[in-house]
């Protein structure tokens, strides 16, 4: 079913105050920066969230600080601010702003300069370090609890975040992370060899699989189950976590998070992780600079977004061989910046996708109506195998033992 004007509406705007911006900013955390690529003492680097700007810095001690973007005074961006200790000084007349959000020196104010300086209405956000990234507190009130997934606990060789900004609508972002059905067709390229991930090659075999889900209270897990050779049954199983999480099956544990920049533009995170061994190489893990990996496509829609045809001739089947992400990026482009919907014609293998949308559209809907969902902990197990005919895929665990995770992790 087609969504109307309306619902598409609501699912994709973020900006001015939209309903589904709101309940972002008030109901989530935010990642926003690479641990490792914020250095201490640096000038502080632009963040755009929901259609505002933020600056985020890291004072000499490690501490981090996360700002609107203009100086509370006459407007001034603090993205040309000098990085003094733990502070941020306004180059236009001086202002100084701890990390923590207290105005420390007004060189302009003469009189009662302390207190003053206790009323300067400074923009400025909780932080908190996880997983590798920095994530934000956008909202007004306390903030929720942290995300209460496995790879918030991992650092190190454990654990590879990578992000980049994608110029197309988040909830286009989000579909193709939970549509299992297109990974038969266009991905052949990839399944043909399968270096990245032998077990991925059996959804060669059968492009339309059978969805059967599971609700949760924060989304829902499904598994996409098609024919294999011999009477087995290839499953993959995805876990969406509501409003903008995806985990996929993989050789490694993969989480991807879809953040709206504004109506037009996503920044789209992607975490491997492995509590029990290092991040082999992959396509997943960042080479160059982990905050734009994998690199944007090389063109637009003049140019097919740098689709090969000479690939295609020579047996390529999508013309996009660089990397897999490439392919699902093309696909989204083509739909525009913001995809409409209006005239879509879907069938059984975008079930996935229209679960998602109504999960979606009921959240932002009981936002608005005064009711949050607290968040809740549970086991992710978005895993892949081949099962025998008859054998229930709810019971198996492809990556071992059930593991243990913290039902939350509690904010500093």
């Amino acid at each position: 079913m087609s969504l109307k004007p309306e619902q598409n509406d609501l699912l994709t705007r973020v900006e001015n105050s939209a309903p589904m911006g709101r309940y972002l900013k008030e109901t989530m955390w935010f990642p926003v920066m690479i641990s490792s690529v914020l250095e201490p003492a640096a000038p502080p680097r632009l963040v755009r969230l929901i259609g505002e700007n933020y600056v985020i810095f890291r004072g000499e001690s490690g501490r981090v600080g996360f700002f609107a973007e203009l100086c509370p005074h006459r407007n001034a961006s603090l993205l040309l601010a000098r990085n003094e200790g733990d502070a941020l000084r306004c180059i236009f007349h001086g202002w100084k702003f701890s990390a923590e959000g207290r105005t420390l020196e007004v060189p302009t104010q003469r009189t009662h300069h302390d207190e003053f300086c206790r009323r300067v209405p400074l923009e400025h956000f909780p932080t908190h370090e996880a997983g590798g990234v920095i994530w934000v507190w956008l909202g007004n009130g306390k903030p929720a609890l942290l995300p209460d997934f496995l790879f918030m606990k991992l650092s190190g060789e454990h654990v590879a975040p990578a992000h980049s900004i994608l110029d197309f609508n988040w909830i286009q972002a989000v579909e193709g992370l939970v549509d299992s059905a297109h990974v038969s067709i266009l991905h052949t390229d990839w399944l043909k060899g399968m270096a990245i991930n032998p077990a991925l090659a059996n959804a060669a075999h059968d492009a339309a699989p059978v969805y059967e889900f599971e609700e949760k209270p924060d989304g829902f897990r499904y598994a996409a189950i098609r024919d294999a050779p011999d009477n087995h049954k290839y499953v993959r199983i995805t876990e969406y976590v509501g409003p903008w999480s995806v985990f996929t099956p993989g050789d490694q544990r993969s989480c991807y998070i879809c953040i709206p920049v504004d109506n037009e533009h996503t920044a789209f995170w992607s975490f491997r992780h492995d509590p029990d061994g290092s991040i082999g190489e992959g396509p997943w893990k960042p080479k160059g600079d982990p905050m734009n990996y994998p690199p944007p496509l090389p063109g637009d829609r003049s140019n097919r977004w740098g689709q090969d045809r000479e690939a295609m001739r020579r047996g390529s089947f999508s013309g996009f061989p660089q990397h897999l992400a490439h392919e699902d990026q093309a696909a989204a482009y083509s739909q525009g910046k913001i995809a409409t919907r209006a005239r879509e014609y879907l069938n059984a293998g975008d079930a996935g996708v229209m679960r998602m949308r109504n999960w979606l559209l009921r959240a932002v809907k009981d936002f608005e109506a005064g009711s949050v969902a607290p968040p809740v902990a549970r086991t992710i197990n978005a895993g892949q195998g081949v099962i025998g005919d008859g054998e229930d895929w709810r019971v198996q665990d492809f990556f071992g033992p059930p593991r243990a995770v913290p039902a939350v992790l509690e904010t500093p």
